[in-house]
């Protein structure tokens, strides 16, 4: 369920080097949807630097094509290697394993940043104080929506530059601005393998 993405978040996105000028006749949605795909959404791998708006957490992911990821926070660190993931709680000096279940109805990082939601429908919008792209994303049909995602909002900046995430799931808008992102990363698998530190309590929740 989304709620349970976002648990994890609280608890614990274009045409190469091409930018489109201001002064130039604005694209359609379509195409900055195609461009933010192809410099984000295509690739093997990514590490992003973020913060929580809500609360003002700052913290990074790093995510791979196999639903491979490790989610970093503050005294909190979540890592997936595809099978297994570990949650792991520094203050308590805790770590829940649990397995991986890829539920296609359910919100992963790699759907987010790595797909993006594909059978939405782009809309743009020009923010006049910044002039920055917002592009908001819907489902065109009831089917297409994925789990409790209504709206995916994107901000870019006019070099193409993703600036911030927004998500919007009925009841509440979640919010993640990027202060740093590298797509095309070029992580290896052997970066979501994990273990436990000596002396860290375990408790293994795997079927």
């Amino acid at each position: 369920m989304l709620t349970h993405f976002f648990a994890l978040f609280s608890t614990v996105l274009l045409f190469g080097t091409v930018a489109f000028a201001p002064a130039q006749t604005l694209p359609s949605a379509d195409e900055v949807f195609t461009a933010a795909q192809k410099k984000y959404a295509d690739g093997a791998s990514m590490r992003i630097k973020f913060v929580m708006k809500s609360e003002d957490i700052r913290g990074s992911l790093a995510l791979k094509r196999g639903n491979k990821y490790i989610l970093e926070l503050s005294g909190r660190t979540i890592i997936c290697n595809g099978k297994t993931v570990w949650n792991y709680d520094v203050a308590q000096k805790k770590v829940v394993m649990s397995d991986f279940r890829d539920n296609p109805d359910n919100i992963s990082p790699e759907r987010i940043f790595l797909n993006f939601p594909r059978n939405y429908k782009p809309a743009l919008t020009i923010e006049k104080s910044s002039n920055d792209f917002l592009l908001t994303l819907a489902p065109a049909k009831a089917r297409d929506q994925i789990s409790d995602m209504q709206r995916v909002g994107l901000r870019l900046s006019r070099e193409m530059r993703l600036k911030a995430v927004a998500i919007f799931d009925g009841s509440a808008l979640h919010e993640w601005d990027i202060t740093d992102i590298k797509p095309d990363a070029g992580l290896a698998d052997s970066v979501f393998e994990w273990k436990p530190p000596q002396g860290v309590q375990i408790i293994d929740l795997r079927d």
